[in-house]
Order: C-alpha cells, then sequence, then structure tokens
C-alpha cells in the first residue's frame, strides 16, 4: 500500500511549496531584500488562504470555482507554465482586481500590508506589491488543482472545510517539538571527546543532522497567526464537520483497499491512502486523493521556477484510478475482503432475444424489399401502356388530318368542271 502525506490537499502547504522558487522575483518586483521577501511572502499566504476560506463561507463553492477561479486574470495568467517577466508583468497587471476579489475589500489588503510591513521593516506600498501578486499566483496555482482533479462545487466545499485543521496551532506544535529535538541531538554529539578519526567522523554526523534539521524545517511552513481569521473575518468554528466514512463502513473500505488495516492483512501495495498526521484527520474518499496525488506531481515538476517559456507545455498530470480506487490482490486475509463474484456475461450470439430481434429486422426487410420491387414493375406496366396508348392517339390524329386534306384538294378542280 502506498502512503500520501495529508498536507499534499493543504491548500497553505501546496502554496507555501508551490512558491518557494519566486522569491527572487518577488523580491526584485517588490523592491525588498530576500530576506524580506521569504518573510512577507509567507504572512502574505497565511492572509491569502484566510481569505479565501472567508470567500467560501460566505459564498460557497460554486462561488469560488465560477468567480474566482474562472476570472480572467487567472485564465491569461494559465497561459504561461514558468515564470519570467512576461509572466511577472501579467501578474502586475491584474494584482489589484485580484486581490480585491478575494479580500472582498481594498481595506483589508491595507491592513495586511502595513502588518507584514511593520514586521519585516518594509514600507506598506512594497508589502502591497507582492501581497497582490501572490493573489494572483495563489488564484492561478489553486485553480490549475482544481481543474486537473475535476473537482465539482460540492467537493470545493468539502474541500475548503478540511482546511482549518492544517492551521490549527496543534498541528505545529507538533512538528515544532520533533524539530527542536532534531536540532538539539548534534549539539549533544559535539561535546564527546573521542580521538582524531571518531570527532572526523562525529563532526560528519553532526553535519548530515544539521542539515537534516534544516530541510525538515523548510518542509513545514510557518506557524499560523490567527490574527488574520480576525482580518478576513473567516470564522472557523462555524465549519461543518467532515464526516470520516471510514469509521461508518470499515469493512467495505478494507475490501476496496482505502484502510490502513490492509497493511498487515491483504497486502495491497497498488493501494493509495493518507499516512497518519497529529491533529489531522481525512476521510479517504477517491477525489481527495485523487487531489492529493496530482498536487503532489505538479509540486515535483516546479513549475514556477524563474525560466524561459517552454516550446510545448507540460501535459495535465494523470493519475491511475487502480491507484485509488480497485482492489486488485487476489488473495484476501478475511472474508470481509473478498471480491464479490459475478456470474458471467452471456455472449450475444447466445442471447435468444438479441436473435429474435434480428430476426425480425430481417423479415421486415425482406418484406419491404419485395413490396418495392412488386411497386416498381407495376408502375413501369403502366408507364408502357401510357406511352402504347399516346402513341396510337397520334397516329389516329395524322391519319385524320391528311384524309381531310386530300379530299378537299379532289373536289375544288371537279367542283370547278360542273360550274363551267
Amino acid at each position: 500500500m502506498t502512503t500520501i502525506s495529508p498536507t499534499r490537499v493543504s491548500m497553505y502547504d501546496f502554496l507555501y511549496h508551490d512558491t518557494q522558487p519566486m522569491v527572487s522575483l518577488l523580491a526584485d518586483a517588490a523592491q525588498l531584500s530576500l530576506p524580506q521577501a521569504r518573510l512577507a511572502m509567507d504572512a502574505s499566504l497565511q492572509a491569502i488562504v484566510s481569505a479565501l476560506l472567508a470567500y467560501q463561507q460566505r459564498y460557497q463553492g460554486q462561488a469560488v470555482s465560477k468567480k474566482l477561479f474562472g476570472r480572467g486574470a487567472v485564465k491569461e495568467l494559465r497561459q504561461y507554465n514558468s515564470m519570467n517577466f512576461a509572466t511577472l508583468g501579467a501578474t502586475l497587471y491584474h494584482r489589484h482586481d485580484a486581490a480585491d476579489a478575494i479580500f472582498n475589500d481594498n481595506a483589508r489588503v491595507i491592513k495586511a500590508s502595513e502588518r507584514i510591513a511593520s514586521q519585516i521593516k518594509a514600507t506598506s506600498p512594497q508589502v502591497q506589491i507582492l501581497l497582490t501578486s501572490l493573489c494572483v499566483i495563489a488564484l492561478r496555482e489553486l485553480a490549475i488543482l482544481a481543474d486537473y482533479s475535476q473537482l465539482d462545487n460540492d467537493e470545493i466545499d468539502k474541500w475548503f472545510a478540511l482546511q482549518p485543521q492544517f492551521l490549527a496551532a496543534e498541528r505545529f506544535a507538533q512538528a515544532h517539538t520533533s524539530k527542536t529535538v532534531a536540532a538539539q541531538e548534534p549539539s549533544q554529539h559535539d561535546n564527546i571527546d573521542t580521538p582524531s578519526a571518531a570527532t572526523e567522523a562525529s563532526s560528519v554526523s553532526a553535519a548530515a543532522r544539521r542539515l537534516l534539521s534544516s530541510a525538515q524545517l523548510s518542509s513545514t511552513p510557518p506557524i499560523f497567526d490567527p490574527y488574520w481569521y480576525e482580518l478576513t473575518g473567516f470564522r472557523p468554528d462555524n465549519q461543518n464537520p467532515v464526516q470520516d466514512m471510514q469509521l461508518a463502513t470499515g469493512n467495505y473500505l478494507k475490501a476496496i483497499g482505502r484502510s490502513p488495516d490492509n497493511v498487515q492483512q491483504g497486502h495491497h501495495n497498488d493501494m493509495l491512502v493518507f499516512a497518519q498526521m497529529p491533529a489531522v484527520a481525512l476521510p479517504h474518499q477517491r477525489w481527495l486523493l485523487q487531489l492529493a496525488k496530482i498536487s503532489d506531481i505538479y509540486l515535483s515538476r516546479n513549475r514556477l521556477r524563474i525560466t524561459s517559456e517552454p516550446a510545448n507545455p507540460p501535459k495535465p498530470p494523470l493519475v491511475s484510478l487502480g491507484l485509488i480506487g480497485g482492489n486488485n490482490d487476489n488473495t484476501p486475509a478475511t472474508i470481509s475482503e473478498k471480491p464479490i463474484e459475478y456470474d458471467a456475461a452471456t455472449p450475444l450470439w447466445k442471447n435468444p432475444v438479441i436473435l429474435l430481434i434480428v430476426a425480425v429486422i430481417g423479415v421486415l426487410g425482406a418484406l419491404a424489399m419485395l413490396k418495392y420491387q412488386n411497386q416498381k414493375s407495376d408502375g413501369m406496366v403502366l408507364a408502357t401502356e401510357e406511352v402504347i396508348e399516346q402513341d396510337r392517339l397520334k397516329e389516329r390524329q395524322q391519319q385524320d388530318v391528311a384524309i381531310v386534306r386530300v379530299d378537299d384538294d379532289e373536289t375544288t378542280p371537279a367542283n370547278d368542271q360542273q360550274t363551267k
């Protein structure tokens, strides 16, 4: 069984990893240093995600799909497949329109810019350029993800309803604890008094652990600031909980390979399920697994890196239906996992109903053909008789006219002689 991280369906995590290659480009556009731009991007993404959740809470998934993901700015930016000055120019052109649509008020955009500027010691206009530009990019990336995953309005609503748990403090507290332990381990090994070769090996190991710790640090987004809920008006307590169908129909989910219990029992190694994550619970549903896999493929392509536009646009990622929807293991371990056996389908040429229909159609077709031939032959006979009758009439008319003319010619001289 193949596991996938639950964070692959987190908008905050997805945008955080997806926009990392754009730090230098946005720093240049906003005239910020690279550290300032990185911090401003982290806070801006938190504000944008919170504003999107508030928008969906007010207007629901249909408005998100049509009025946000279907905007003209998003459609224009989807023509670009990499980040460069042409893409940045289109982004800067549409940034105000996208920001006003997400935040629903320009005053909120100004407030968010002022707060971020005070944190990174920059001016509000500089941060506003970066924040509004990220609004366009975030809409474009989420629209592509929803389009490739073929989410309908109801699934978009469910997707948004799952997001607050990825922003909860409990999730980041668990991640912060693991990072602290990993960061403290190298310092303990550095103080051990050993020979030179062992010391060198220990230092190499400590350096490797430091690199691992920094990699883990960069893989997790910063802790979410609840202030953005207050600014955007999002109320996470009002979100309807998503029912986990795995608890309701455990046996059925085992049978189709959607339960982690199959790792020890049925060994469905070709199935895709969500891995366990503290403070996060996701239903094992087909559309959500497909969304997670497509998100994983999309992030691996690193499409927002700064490069020239490719000659051929990359194809949308494809996910095998067998990976997320079937059970290909023929040796189930329990009765509940045994596949349902169906009777073999009867061949078409042995089906009596189909044979009867073919016979009736053949007989009716033959009768129609005979009737057509009879009507055709009768019509030809009538036409021939009419032609003969017309020829006879013409001949009679011509002979009568000739006799009348001859009689006239012969009687005239005789009458003349009698007169004389």
